[in-house]
């Protein structure tokens, strides 16, 4: 008994005393909280030392931009309110200072009145910062009235910002509650407006890589206006820049992003990986059916399916055969299965509003489905240009061969042609209004890569002398090949260069002859 009342006296003597080293109870920690609650000041600690309390942070008002607040570039905008907060800052609705209340369209290079500004959250995040060039970049890089124009910029001081034109109708998913989904006609505008964005786009090698309803803004006179160009990139280009830290960029809004996308197969981003983007947004606004919400409508490879959702005549029994060929045609999970670019796509809409069908456009292509597989083992085996043998023989580059034979015309002038001949066996007789201009016969000529290239229309007729053999690319696809293929960039190059060099002499425009 003794030697427990002993004990329970030495254990209480180390327990009471205050202010010798560490607590075993814990008691140091509750003297410390109960002071620091109860005293602004910072209280001496009993180890001798004094804890801080951590001050209040303030908020930033130049790196939060309010209502007001003036910011300057070339000219001076004053921020009137704010329309919207993304990801990596706010989009206000602003006055331009030195534009004239009664003017509506910029005069020069003048702001209008009323512009929108991008504002990012912080100048120095560079997430933000890499978002904000790279739609600049796009930006200088597009001229198309179905793209907003960039008045103004500064990527200086402690705010980062841009300016573009501003459209008071808002976006489409604004409007999408109130008109719950659009009619045929309001469709095929949507598409061709989208699309036609896309095109100058794809011309100055940028991909959007968001299409989306948010994305889409309303022109006030029954069109459409691709916006928020800030995840866009480079037409396969690095795609180590398609991450930015813990950020994945390119890779899409889930419900409108194209399957590549929704697997990271980074790889295979491409000018069809767009497309995707408008097909499913077109979709998703002739039902009425948001893609963000309703994923019980999207469909995957796995599970047997050719498109990525129901087929909108399942959805909506009235839609006629011709807008759902288009819209499905840009749904194929398969990226390999749609058009080759934006340009190609509408082409085939010209088609339909001409009263043709779709087969026309793509009939040089559907060549390739009936090529002989033995024939084209014996075609690669005689090649005797070392770089087309070796890239013939990758595995899965048979499917772009194609025979034609005697007199039958690869390509005729007109601007539904979108595609690009490899010659690899035989001669191709270049026509011009039914005259032979010229004769191609040096195996591995690319043909027709200019307009498949600029989106030019052809300007003469390609027809076989004899039987040829050639490979088709659509323009996704000739891209791929050239950017893989830095020998057969070169080589187009050179051709180019040579056929500029042989051609008759360049003026300045307003030179005399």
């Amino acid at each position: 008994m003794e030697r427990r009342n002993a004990d329970r006296r030495r254990k209480k003597g180390r327990g009471g005393s205050k202010g010798r080293g560490k607590r075993q109870d814990g008691s140091r920690t509750e003297i410390d909280s109960t002071a620091s609650s109860t005293t602004p000041a910072a209280e001496p600690a009993e180890d001798g030392r004094r804890k801080r309390m951590a001050p209040a942070r303030e908020k930033d008002p130049a790196r939060e931009p309010e209502q007001g607040t003036v910011l300057e570039a070339r000219y001076s905008y004053r921020l009137a309110r704010r329309l919207g907060v993304g990801g990596f800052g706010s989009v206000f609705l602003a006055e331009c200072l030195q534009s004239s209340p009664g003017t509506r369209e910029p005069r020069g290079d003048l702001p209008p009145p009323h512009v929108a500004v991008k504002v990012l959250g912080r100048a120095q995040d560079r997430h933000a910062t890499s978002s904000l060039k790279r739609e600049l970049a796009a930006l200088l890089s597009i001229d198309s009235p179905h793209i907003p124009k960039l008045y103004d910029w500064s990527l200086e001081g402690e705010t980062a910002f841009s300016v573009v034109e501003y459209f008071p109708a808002g976006s489409l998913a604004d409007a999408w509650p109130l008109v719950g989904s659009l009619d045929e006609e309001q469709t095929w505008r949507l598409i061709t407006d989208l699309l036609a964005a896309l095109n100058a786009a794809h011309r100055a090698s940028i991909l959007h890589l968001d299409v989306k309803p948010s994305n889409v803004l309303l022109d006030g006179n029954g069109g459409y206006v691709l916006t928020d160009f800030g995840v866009s990139h480079a037409s396969r280009m690095s795609r180590g820049l398609l991450h930015q830290g813990q950020i994945a960029v390119g890779l899409g809004t889930h419900g409108y992003r194209a399957p590549e996308q929704d697997s990271r197969a980074v790889q295979a981003f491409d000018l069809r990986t767009d497309l995707w983007g408008v097909g499913a947004t077109a979709w998703a606004l002739y039902t009425g059916i948001d893609l963000n919400k309703r994923h019980d409508v999207l469909r995957k490879q796995e599970d047997g399916n050719i498109y990525g959702l129901q087929n909108l005549s399942d959805v909506k029994i009235s839609c006629p055969p011709p807008l759902e060929e288009i819209v499905m045609g840009m749904l194929f999970i398969d990226p390999s299965r749609r058009a080759g670019g934006a340009g190609e796509v509408l082409a085939q809409i010209r088609a339909v509003a001409s009263g043709f069908g779709l087969d026309a456009p793509t009939v040089a292509a559907a060549r390739r489905e009936s090529a002989d597989p033995k024939e084209i083992r014996h075609v690669i085996e005689n090649l005797v240009d070392p770089l087309w043998a070796s890239i013939c023989r990758a595995p899965g580059f048979e499917r772009y061969f194609a025979k034609f034979e005697d007199g039958e015309v690869l390509s005729d002038v007109g601007e539904t042609a979108h595609h690009t001949f490899l010659l690899l066996k035989g001669e191709i007789s270049i026509e011009r209004e039914g005259q032979l201009i010229d004769v191609e016969k040096r195996e591995g000529t690319l043909v027709g890569a200019i307009s498949t290239l600029t989106g030019a229309p052809r300007t003469v007729c390609m027809r076989a002398r004899g039987a040829v053999w050639t490979c088709i690319f659509n323009e996704a696809e000739l891209e791929q090949l050239v950017t893989c293929n830095s020998s057969v960039a070169v080589r187009i190059i050179r051709t180019m260069a040579t056929r500029i060099a042989d051609g008759p002499p360049r003026r300045l425009p307003g030179a005399r002859a």
